[in-house]
């Protein structure tokens, strides 16, 4: 019965975290118009992006292990993240991830959405991205770490739901992490977040 419990109340935690995104994204009308964005005026802290052609992959478990969430409709939110990404390549994406995890009491998750292939336009790329999700607030470019190309970060809250957004792009990929839930957040998360999903091609 405990478990029950416990399983009941890891599927309401998930089903606010959707909705509170879901309502971040149709309240905006994301359509990945190029619309300006606050971060695009802001100094840009881009770094080199990686020589050598990249790929996107799903981690076991991500951060300091947590879990992937079991929840179908986070998973399916992350995909539909990464599907917006892939008209920003020129050409096929050559890998592609869309996954959510979870703190074991639900109370924060993280969906991760990316992919790989030829990007010509890493800062028109997250242009595009920001600017379909005007609700966001402080959006800054932050340092991208080792994996080099342009990173911004922006916050909002709604359903009574607190969200982080980061972005990436770079030569070789385009990526997001999302942050929903309680849980404090830092752009070292989202680089070591980052650093999990991004790999070389060899």
């Amino acid at each position: 019965m405990a478990r029950t419990r416990q399983a009941g109340a890891g599927e309401r935690a998930a089903g606010v975290a959707v909705l509170a995104l879901t309502t971040l994204l149709t309240a905006s009308g994301c359509s990945g118009a190029a619309n300006p964005v606050e971060g695009a005026s802001l100094p840009r802290t881009a770094s080199p992006s990686p020589a050598a052609p990249m790929r996107v992959v799903k981690p076991e478990k991500l951060l300091s292990g947590w879990p992937e969430s079991t929840s179908g409709t986070l998973r399916d939110q992350a995909q539909q993240n990464t599907d917006t990404f892939k008209p920003f390549l020129d050409g096929e994406a050559t890998s592609e991830v869309g996954a959510a995890y979870a703190l074991l009491d639900n109370s924060t998750t993280i969906l991760v959405s990316g992919v790989s292939g030829r990007v010509t336009d890493s800062k028109g790329s997250l242009d595009k991205i920001f600017a379909a999700l005007p609700r966001l607030s402080d959006i800054q470019p932050i340092r991208p770490g080792p994996m080099g190309g342009e990173a911004r970060c922006g916050k909002g809250e709604t359903q009574d739901v607190k969200v982080h957004v980061c972005a990436w792009a770079d030569n070789h990929t385009i990526g997001m992490v999302t942050q929903l839930g309680s849980s404090g957040f830092s752009p070292n998360k989202f680089v070591q977040a980052r650093s999990q999903i991004e790999r070389p091609l060899t």
